[in-house]
């Protein structure tokens, strides 16, 4: 999809306070709450440092899922309700897996979990769904990710992480444009490995419909980088999709493994904003 817009009402870069961990001998914690309403928890010292996120619209470029870590896709969905779980499997996965096949040249798709998410304390009550996350992280390490693909397959997992395989997220919004707490992703390529802190995820006791999980997990949180380039793209409407790696097994010194994502307070957002309403899809993709 092609990121250039000429629309002059389009914000340009806006520059935010960030999150970052600091390193100590403390273990960060993560403590997702029982109830998907309620705010989680983090334990770990962080400091906010100014970062600019360049608006991605206006660079002329296509991002890549293996250079950059992330693309923008069109994608037009049948869905009528993002929280009827029918219309998600029988109606969402089928369309999420139909245009992966075509960017991705993999063997097999797993898609098997949907997350949603909200700005509204009301509306996550309504539909218990989860908060932004505003902390740069990605939501696995070597040890989870392998731990994630045994929750999901089980036995078959043996064989299946001997190969290559990854797991990515599709994000989009559900309800029209985003107006406030955008998502931004940084280029993989400016992101150093040594600067990413293991942190400790506690998730309570969880279905889904092909698995179960109630345990002690870990995701990777990062530390101040200069270096870091971040990117988001403005008023996403409900007909695209951010597609990021959260991880990947490739190890080839090329091949982004994982995006740093995190939400933002958007300083260009209109006065009294629509609430962020959005879907995270989580996806595991096997090469041969």
């Amino acid at each position: 999809m092609t990121n250039n817009n000429s629309d002059p009402m389009l914000p340009t870069d806006v520059e935010v306070p960030i999150n970052y961990l600091l390193e100590t001998s403390e273990t960060p914690v993560f403590h997702q709450s029982d109830t998907a309403a309620d705010l989680q928890n983090a334990e770990g010292s962080r400091k906010a440092h100014p970062m600019k996120i360049q608006n991605a619209r206006l660079i002329p470029n296509k991002f890549s899922l293996d250079v950059h870590g992330f693309t923008l896709e069109n994608q037009h969905s049948l869905v009528t309700d993002f929280h009827d779980d029918f219309q998600l499997k029988s109606m969402y996965e089928p369309e999420l897996k139909k245009l992966l096949t075509k960017l991705i040249d993999c063997k097999e798709i797993i898609i098997f979990d949907h997350t949603h998410r909200s700005s509204a304390a009301e509306n996550r009550e309504m539909h218990n769904s989860r908060p932004p996350v505003a902390a740069p992280h990605s939501d696995y390490t070597d040890t989870s990710a392998h731990e994630r693909l045994r929750d999901v397959i089980g036995d078959a997992a043996k064989e299946k992480q001997k190969k290559r395989f990854a797991i990515i997220n599709v994000w989009r919004s559900i309800n029209g444009t985003i107006e406030e707490w955008p998502l931004a992703v940084c280029d993989s390529q400016t992101v150093n490995d040594r600067l990413m802190i293991a942190t400790l995820r506690h998730a309570p006791h969880r279905e889904e419909p092909s698995f179960e999980y109630s345990r002690q997990s870990e995701t990777n949180h990062a530390c101040y980088d200069s270096n870091h380039k971040w990117f988001y793209f403005s008023k996403m409407t409900q007909n695209e999709i951010l597609i990021f790696k959260n991880y990947d097994t490739l190890k080839d010194g090329k091949t982004a493994r994982y995006t740093l994502h995190t939400a933002f307070k958007d300083p260009t957002s209109p006065v009294n904003p629509s609430p962020r309403e959005t879907i995270e899809s989580r996806v595991i993709i096997f090469f041969e």
